[in-house]
């Protein structure tokens, strides 16, 4: 597999997978799983809502509104960009 930093990492577990699915008949239904998990997790991004309450759920009250506010937005750039 080529190392590609442009490239989301969703994309390269694809690639990997349809990699292992030619090279290695014996894993192919192992990577054909992986495949099916990443394209699942690629179409279906949680919303602000979805990641405020995992948040408020792990953190627990512990972070101030600001650092809430700003957690909350890095990982829905995080999730745009695993997409």
């Amino acid at each position: 597999m080529k190392d590609n930093s442009d490239v989301s990492p969703i994309e390269s577990i694809l690639t990997l997978a349809h990699e292992i699915i030619d090279e290695c008949p014996s894993c192919a239904a192992k990577a054909s799983r992986i495949a099916m998990w990443a394209s699942e997790i690629r179409e279906r991004r949680p919303g602000a809502e979805e990641l405020a309450a995992l948040i408020d759920a792990t953190c627990d009250g512990t972070l101030s509104e600001i650092q809430r506010d700003a957690l909350i937005n890095s990982l829905r750039v995080l999730v745009r960009f695993a997409g």
